[in-house]
């Protein structure tokens, strides 16, 4: 690009410090290493922003596939929270595998509580459609309410033997917990309870896997 004088317009060499028409001194900006490592600076910086993001359609397609075998796997052999801590530690390795990219601890945990919420409502909709059947297709009552049944029979009993002063609430109580409201209650309670630290030990898992296992790309990102 032809250099030109500020003030006069005349044509300028390379080297020339002065305009040689006009005299007017010519001034040269030139980036220093400090503007460079500033701009390096907001480079990485971008970068670290997009690596921190999480491909959100990856993400679900990942948690769907790891969250309905760990439903399966809590609801017929319990034990819910360890199939979605292992689950959690899974669908961070399944992301990678779908993205290319790597995620560390802090996405780890979000897409592993992704995949433990997906993973709770799997589990309560496959916990009621088998209560339902039980109660209307084979007119039985669902073992989970025959234990619990017993469970605070137990209990109740206990409480009374250790507090006499109890027996006088005893009739109350004991109406309303084994009562149809009472049992929906605590199943309720409950339920929810379960469905909570499925939550929780799933975004752990999700948490430890994206801190500790190294990404493997595996070519071109899936998404």
């Amino acid at each position: 690009m032809e250099q030109v004088c500020h003030r006069c317009g005349d044509t300028l060499n390379s080297d020339n410090l002065y305009c040689p028409h006009c005299g007017a001194p010519q001034l040269r900006v030139e980036e220093s290493e400090s503007v460079l490592a500033a701009q390096e600076g907001s480079a990485q910086h971008a970068l670290d922003r997009t690596a921190d993001m999480i491909r959100w359609r990856a993400a679900v397609k990942a948690a769907l596939t790891v969250a309905i075998p760990a439903a399966l796997l809590s609801s017929a052999l319990s034990l819910g929270a360890l199939w979605v801590f292992i689950g959690g530690i899974l669908v961070v390795s399944v992301y990678r595998r779908r993205t290319a990219s790597s995620a560390d601890g802090n996405l780890g945990w979000r897409i592993g509580g992704l995949m433990g919420t997906m993973a709770a409502i799997f589990w309560l909709i496959i916990e009621a459609a088998s209560m339902a059947f039980e109660r209307f297709v084979l007119h039985r009552q669902p073992w989970i309410i025959s234990i619990m049944k017993k469970s605070l029979h137990g209990s109740i009993a206990a409480v009374n033997k250790q507090n006499p002063a109890f027996a006088h609430q005893y009739p109350w109580f004991s109406h309303f917990w084994l009562s149809p409201d009472g049992i929906a209650s605590f199943m309720l309670i409950s339920s929810s309870m379960l469905a909570l630290s499925m939550i929780l030990f799933s975004a752990i898992g999700g948490a430890i896997g994206g801190r500790y296992m190294h990404p493997r790309p595996t070519g071109r990102p899936r998404i």
